[in-house]
């Protein structure tokens, strides 16, 4: 449900930033959104008892010094209806919009052994002729045998295990005999 409302606002504040300045608005908007990694901030930020004001003076104070315009009120009319909550998802939905405008992606490589960067660029570069945009994978240590690539906002999810070959083989023969 947050996801559909926050996607509402992210449109609007697209419409109204413009194209140039959506980049910056997400930067400023991240550091917004870290804040709401603490806990404390994020149960102030829902608390009842806390004044509307004070809540958008806090974030508006987070803005940084002199911050746009557009996203003071932008935060004004988060508190207006309510949905200061909903900021960690307006930046999420905001950096995958900016991503698929300029068509790069982010992935994730998980393996038991560390891919070299050579593998790695490899693997970037046939991924990313595949999908036809730009890819970036970083690599996670993971403690399954093979290797799993992720890039979660294309939808792509391939692995590839020696546990999986095995079955599949030995699947394979006892259909021959």
């Amino acid at each position: 449900m947050n996801q559909l409302v926050a996607k509402r606002y992210v449109k609007a504040l697209i419409a109204s930033l413009g194209e140039k300045n959506i980049k910056a608005a997400a930067e400023t908007l991240s550091g917004v959104a870290k804040a709401f990694e603490d806990k404390k901030f994020a149960e102030l930020m829902i608390s009842p008892e806390i004044k509307k004001a004070q809540k958008e003076g806090l974030i508006i104070e987070l803005l940084g010094k002199s911050p746009d315009e557009k996203l003071v009120n932008f935060v004004k009319t988060l508190g207006i209806h309510n949905r200061f909550g909903l900021i960690p998802d307006i930046v999420t939905l905001l950096q995958k919009e900016i991503q698929r405008r300029e068509n790069r992606y982010e992935g994730v490589v998980e393996s038991q052994k560390p891919l070299d960067e050579k593998q790695l660029k490899e693997l970037e570069a046939s991924l990313s002729r595949y999908v036809d945009a730009t890819v970036a994978l970083h690599h996670v240590k993971s403690d399954r045998e093979g290797i799993k690539v992720m890039v979660e906002d294309l939808g792509i999810e391939a692995s590839f295990s020696k546990e999986r070959v095995a079955s599949d083989m030995i699947n394979h023969i006892l259909k021959a005999l």
